[in-house]
């Protein structure tokens, strides 16, 4: 009775394995299509610390405003010069808009890791793709809803500022755990010129 058990368990093993291995080459001939050789770690952490960059100092105006508009007692905020508040909400609304540009070139230097096989290889890539997902995700819907909100268009039926604070909030976190996990690549590569040869991380 155990043989034919023992057969279809090698069977099934088998054909698995053949459409492992179906899926790698697959993989590995897209992967070879879409490389170019500003594709590699070093183009990823330059764009990365510019768009880390731009999430930061918009986090930053983003909480200082959402503050005085609903401001905690235990919490004094500068209210002085004059022109604060202005400058700061300039400043949010030039470093938001300039998310999108830098994010979809950073997707762009980085898409063709999507293709690869197996696509998890551990628990610390699952919860890095994870983080890519909200990262990726959030960063979208976060400048584009702030950009229909400056121009005062509400396609929807959410409250803006308090949906907006806390997809921030999950944006924030989403990259800081995405940046934990690439520390040895940005460290790698942060100084790193153009025609100085490293491993490729990707």
């Amino acid at each position: 009775m155990d043989a034919p058990h023992a057969a279809d368990s090698g069977a099934t093993i088998s054909v698995v394995d053949r459409v492992s291995g179906m899926l790698q080459r697959r993989s590995q001939q897209v992967q070879q299509l879409l490389r170019s050789p500003v594709r590699d770690t070093r183009m990823a952490v330059v764009i990365g610390r510019m768009l880390a960059l731009a999430l930061v100092v918009c986090f930053t105006t983003g909480v200082y405003s959402h503050l005085l508009q609903s401001p905690l007692p235990w919490l004094p905020l500068p209210t002085r010069p004059i022109g604060l508040y202005a400058w700061t909400q300039g400043i949010h609304v030039v470093s938001g808009s300039m998310l999108l540009p830098l994010l979809l070139a950073k997707l762009w230097t980085v898409y063709p890791r999507l293709f690869r096989w197996p696509p998890v290889r551990g628990a610390a890539d699952l919860v890095e793709r994870a983080s890519i997902a909200v990262l990726v995700a959030t960063a979208l819907v976060v400048p584009v809803t702030g950009v229909l909100n400056a121009l005062e268009w509400y396609p929807w039926t959410f409250s803006f500022r308090r949906t907006h604070f806390a997809l921030s909030w999950m944006l924030m976190g989403a990259l800081l755990v995405h940046i934990g996990v690439q520390l040895p690549a940005i460290r790698r590569h942060w100084r790193r010129d153009a025609g100085e040869e490293a491993d490729d991380d990707r």
